[in-house]
């Protein structure tokens, strides 16, 4: 968790610096930083030793935070209001889930954390309105389990249960004013997290992300 911290921590000044430097060095158009929340779902299917299914839903809310820098290159404009453009990014991630185990207070906390890098396809309607259809693939560099009762147990490193590389297809709304940004997003699993055979694991996410746009 501290890794976690420090890395968040680097992140967030490396974009803060960029966003000072702004006032003495003119930055490319399109180039942008985001930071926000999001909110995390997954599941893990498997089956008991007599042979029957099984599903675990770690859908219970758990939010964490998101750093991402982005460049909007413009491909085509259509009018003077309307374009279409190529967006890539780069972005710092914890996703996972929260598991209810039962009614006393017990829950399961998986949490992966990773870098992760996309691009995608972006609508640009009157210079304020974005759609894009996006594809990421991330690194998971952290992966651990967390049991939380009344006293929380230290953290159980599942590192070597995890494969270290996955994919997701998104979708992202935004909108603009002058240099600043809202936007929403959602995220959807296409590879399994688990290593083992007998288990599958697959996550969602949804993202509200504010920026500014140089």
């Amino acid at each position: 968790m501290k890794k976690q911290f420090i890395l968040f921590m680097v992140i967030a000044t490396f974009c803060f610096s960029s966003l000072y430097a702004q006032n003495t060095k003119k930055a490319p158009t399109g180039l942008g930083i985001d930071a926000g929340i999001g909110y995390n779902m997954m599941n893990l299917e498997g089956k008991t030793n007599s042979g029957v299914d099984t599903i675990s839903r770690y859908s219970q809310f758990w939010m964490q935070p998101c750093l991402r820098i982005h460049y909007d290159i413009n491909v085509k404009n259509f009018g003077q209001s309307n374009s279409l453009k190529v967006k890539t990014f780069v972005s710092y991630y914890t996703f996972g889930g929260k598991l209810k185990k039962s009614d006393i207070g017990e829950f399961d906390v998986v949490a992966f954390s990773s870098i992760e890098a996309g691009a995608g396809i972006t609508f640009d309607f009157v210079k304020m309105f974005q759609i894009s259809p996006l594809f990421k693939a991330q690194y998971i560099f952290s992966a651990n389990e967390r049991y939380i009762r009344e006293t929380s147990k230290p953290a159980k490193d599942v590192k070597s249960t995890t494969n270290p590389f996955c994919y997701n297809a998104g979708l992202q709304f935004r909108f603009k004013y002058k240099h600043f940004t809202v936007g929403i997003e959602g995220w959807y699993g296409l590879s399994d997290i688990h290593k083992d055979a007998d288990k599958t694991a697959k996550e969602n996410n949804f993202r509200l992300l504010v920026g500014y746009e140089f």
